[in-house]
């Protein structure tokens, strides 16, 4: 994404020009083309996997959940033995496309998630504001992410909570 200050710098103009692979060009980005942009980049992460496993020889029979941490580096949790996993956590690490295609795949599924409660949020506000308020349990944050899961050779995005117990 471009950003350019123009001579006053309490304004700011982005270019979406190259946003999501050219989806902002007519400045509008709607949610099929975010829809698009993730199954691509979904499609990538899954090719990589393929190949890392094939590269590995690690058989595609196991099953995998595979996240990122908060400094983008990534986590295998498989049934596989501890050598192999650690070796496919090593290898998807090392390959940088892995990681953002994940990324933009994950993003993009967060992003229509999103989309899609406020459409339903804002049909029920303007049908009852106050009950609305109170379905949507506006003013919390849920807390979790999409990580990438594996198994029986099939990928797909899960959206998984992150729930801690204090005790």
């Amino acid at each position: 994404m471009q950003a350019q200050a123009s001579t006053n710098t309490s304004s700011l103009i982005i270019s979406l020009d190259d946003f999501m692979d050219g989806a902002g060009k007519d400045g509008v980005i709607t949610l099929d083309e975010i829809r698009v942009f993730g199954e691509k980049y979904f499609k990538q992460a899954e090719d990589i996997l393929a190949k890392t496993l094939e590269q590995l020889n690690i058989p595609s029979d196991h099953s995998m959940t595979i996240s990122t941490d908060e400094e983008g580096v990534v986590k295998v949790d498989s049934d596989l033995s501890a050598q192999d996993n650690d070796r496919l956590e090593a290898a998807l690490n090392e390959h940088p496309d892995f990681q953002q295609a994940f990324t933009k795949a994950s993003s993009s599924q967060t992003l229509l998630d999103e989309a899609e409660k406020y459409m339903e949020f804002a049909e029920a506000y303007a049908k009852n504001p106050k009950a609305a308020l109170a379905q949507y349990d506006i003013g919390s944050s849920s807390s979790g992410e999409y990580v990438f899961e594996y198994a029986q050779g099939q990928a797909k995005l899960i959206f998984q909570n992150n729930f801690s117990l204090m005790g």
